[in-house]
């Protein structure tokens, strides 16, 4: 059975990475994103362009059907970051096999191989985040930060607190980034995240379960599983759950 064999790329030159469009402060949603499919599934776009620190980042949602895999191969050109999102997914990491569930987290840095197979029943989902920094790439820097990584969700110490609770995934440098922080807060229902705010790094909501109201600026979107929300830097925002049952999304920062 041949594999679908995905190899990560950025095929234009770096001088062209100023042509993407600049992302949009706003929420993207899943419901309404661009299907495309491919050999072993489907690939659904969420958002691709270019924010202040990444020159190139798209977000995907790719679905593999039972039986098939995908290989990426980093060229020292791009990092690649995912979260399963639904069904149980064996990943292959430098040749080191795990199997890892909705929530858990991978993260390929240059160099580095990653297959991600369906080896059960049922077709299997995950984000895949792909981008490049207009930094140059440091390798040592991520080498010295521990590499290429997977965490499973089921490790995550979950620590409560007056609005829900959280999820400390990881916080530490890439080859890209100088700092790549990452949380999944649960927010109870009519709970806010906290007081409007701002900060420079940019930053993304990803939308795991339940649904909420993203104040961004001077407007109110609303957001639900699936979506994702993109935050330039210095943008005042917060965000509310208006659903009946807990909210749970993945915080994203780098700079």
């Amino acid at each position: 059975m041949k594999n679908f064999i995905f190899t990560i790329s950025i095929l234009i030159s770096l001088s062209s990475f100023s042509q993407l469009n600049p992302l949009i402060s706003k929420v993207y949603s899943f419901e309404y994103s661009k299907i495309e499919n491919i050999p072993n599934g489907s690939v659904r776009s969420i958002f691709n362009g270019a924010g202040s620190i990444l020159s190139s980042h798209s977000i995907k949602v790719i679905s593999i059907e039972k039986g098939k895999k995908n290989i990426y191969t980093n060229n020292n050109q791009t990092e690649l970051f995912i979260i399963v999102k639904e069904g149980s997914i064996t990943f292959t990491l430098n040749n080191k096999v795990t199997e890892l569930v909705r929530g858990s987290i991978v993260c390929l840095l240059p160099g580095d191989v990653l297959k991600v197979a369906n080896t059960g029943k049922t077709t299997i989902s995950y984000y895949e985040m792909l981008y490049h920094s207009y930094a140059p790439v440091n390798k040592e820097r991520a080498v010295l930060a521990g590499g290429s990584f997977f965490i499973d969700w089921n490790n995550i110490v979950f620590k409560e607190h007056d609005r829900g609770g959280v999820r400390q995934f990881f916080n530490r440098p890439t080859a890209m980034l100088n700092k790549f922080d990452i949380h999944v807060t649960t927010l109870n229902p009519g709970k806010k995240s906290h007081d409007p705010h701002t900060h420079t790094d940019e930053e993304i909501i990803l939308m795991l379960e339940g649904n909420g109201e993203m104040r961004i600026a001077n407007e109110q979107q609303s957001c639900k599983a699936g979506d994702v929300v993109y935050l330039n830097s210095m943008y005042l925002h917060n965000i509310t759950n208006i659903g009946e049952l807990p909210a749970v999304y993945y915080a994203i920062q780098w700079n």
